[in-house]
This record gives C-alpha cells, sequence and structure tokens, in this order.
C-alpha cells in the first residue's frame, strides 16, 4: 500500500525554494519596494476567484523545469503500452473537455508521464507537465475515475494554483519578517523574540499557507468535474474515486487543519453537491 493517498498538491513539488534572503527583505521592506500586494491581486477568468499573483506563468514555469526533468531522469516510467495508451488517451478526451470550456489552450504542448511507482498520486508541474502514478491507475475503477484525476490537475493548471501559491508563500514570508524585525526593534518585545517568531510561523502555516492549499484543491476538484462533463465522462465516478481514497487513507491522514488537502470524504460530498446544482447528474 502507497504511503500518499491524496493528489499531489505541490504543484511546484521538487522545485527550487524560492526564498528572499534577510538583507534583500529587510531592504526592500525599508524602501517600500517589496511587493505591490494590493496591484497584484487578479481574478481569475475561470473560477472567479481573486487572486494574488506576483509571478508571472513563465517564471513559475522555468523554476519547475529541472525539478521536471530531474523527476523524469530520476523515477522510472511504465513499460506497460497499454497502460500508458490509456492515460494518454483518458487525457486526450479530458484535457478536450477543458479546451471545450475554453480554460486551456487547443494548440498547447503537454508532457504527460506515467511513472511506475505504487504511489497513490498525481501531480501536475508549471509549463503544462502532468505526472501520474501506477499506484492511482491500479485504485480507479475506470476510465471515468482516471479522468477525475487528470482533470483535477487540469484544474490546478487553469486555476494558477502555483504561482498563486509562490505568490502566497512569498507574501507571507515578507509579512513574517516585517514582524520580526518590528519585535527586534521593540525594547519590550525584543526579549520575546524567538517565542514570537515561533508562533508567527505557525500563524502563517495554519492560517495561511494549509487554507490556501485547501482551498485550491476543492477548486480544482470542481474543475475536473466540469471538464469531465464536457469529455461525456460521468461525473458521479469522481465521488466514488473520493471515496475509494478515503478508505485507501484511513487511520493515515493527519487532522485536515494540519493537511495540505481536505478530508477525501468532504471532498466527496463537496463534489456530490457540486455536480447536483450544476445538473451533470442528481445523486
Amino acid at each position: 500500500m502507497a504511503e500518499l493517498v491524496e493528489f499531489d498538491s505541490e504543484v511546484l513539488a521538487g522545485a527550487p525554494n524560492v526564498r528572499l534572503s534577510r538583507r534583500a527583505l529587510i531592504t526592500g521592506i525599508a524602501a517600500g519596494t517589496v511587493f505591490p500586494f494590493i496591484s497584484s491581486c487578479t481574478t481569475n477568468p475561470a473560477t472567479g476567484s481573486s487572486q494574488l499573483i506576483l509571478f508571472g506563468e513563465d517564471q513559475v514555469a522555468s523554476m519547475a523545469a529541472t525539478a521536471w526533468t530531474d523527476m523524469k531522469s530520476q523515477t522510472p516510467v511504465v513499460s506497460n503500452t497499454r497502460l500508458k495508451n490509456q492515460v494518454l488517451s483518458v487525457w486526450e478526451r479530458t484535457s478536450a473537455g477543458a479546451v471545450k470550456a475554453g480554460h486551456i489552450d487547443p494548440n498547447a504542448n503537454w508532457d504527460v508521464a506515467v511513472f511506475d511507482t505504487d504511489d497513490v498520486n498525481a501531480f501536475v508541474m508549471p509549463g503544462n507537465r502532468v505526472g501520474i502514478y501506477r499506484g492511482i491507475t491500479e485504485l480507479t475503477e475506470n476510465d471515468d475515475q482516471l479522468s477525475s484525476v487528470l482533470g483535477h490537475e487540469t484544474g490546478h493548471v487553469v486555476g494558477r494554483h502555483a504561482a498563486e501559491r509562490l505568490s502566497v508563500s512569498t507574501a507571507a514570508q515578507v509579512g513574517l519578517m516585517a514582524g520580526q524585525i518590528a519585535v527586534a526593534q521593540s525594547e519590550e518585545l525584543s526579549k520575546y523574540g524567538a517565542a514570537v517568531g515561533a508562533l508567527g510561523g505557525a500563524a502563517m502555516q495554519f492560517g495561511v499557507i494549509l487554507p490556501y492549499s485547501r482551498r485550491h484543491e476543492l477548486e480544482a476538484d470542481k474543475l475536473g468535474v466540469d471538464y469531465m462533463h464536457n469529455a461525456g465522462y460521468d461525473t458521479r465516478q469522481s465521488v466514488r474515486l473520493w471515496e475509494l481514497m478515503a478508505a485507501q487513507s484511513e487511520g493515515q491522514r493527519p487532522p485536515e487543519f494540519m493537511s495540505t488537502h481536505p478530508d477525501p470524504l468532504r471532498r466527496a460530498e463537496e463534489l456530490k453537491r457540486y455536480i447536483n446544482a450544476r445538473g451533470y447528474a442528481l445523486m
């Protein structure tokens, strides 16, 4: 049984960790030049969500390029022609559903890799790079459920989740550093500097980073269902998939507030409501 039983929300997994140095942050904060946060908020045309975007898609894709190359060279890919063809066939049909929605460029080039490991997982990297592990294909019971997996990953791309995740992390880092500077400059608070810093780091992780990650997962789930529907797949199978994932991970998951992903059964319920509301099926 694979240890990892959830779709990977780390859309920059393995990519270089982009952090500003303490000196650069201090200089930028003092000069008032560290990111015009308010003006960087945009509305995603596919989801209608307001997003903090500080990095362009090309920048983020460039950051992930080396990680993708390394992964393909270090992780075995499946030699099973039937499985590869199955994944590519479902991918082409599902991505056509995203094209039909007007969410992706029909002429865009995608690199889809099927890795030969037991991991019950899939992921996407910026630059239209999709990875799916043999383990998740063995968990799925039919092409409809596989389409749910691939539609979800397409949803991460359309949702610009990599750029937003990186932007929010960077903004939170800047805010945390600014707070640490303020504490250090306060005679009264400086003696509690370590404790305040630790509390600020925990607040950033549990109050900002993880909630954003869980929102991205739910957003990608729903976009994936839209693409399934457009492609003619049975959207009810997306709910069944998360029921299977819940059974697979039972007793292994941390509490939701500590996780990058919502609880699988919550995801199943959210999708039921969404499918009913959209009129895709009656559940």
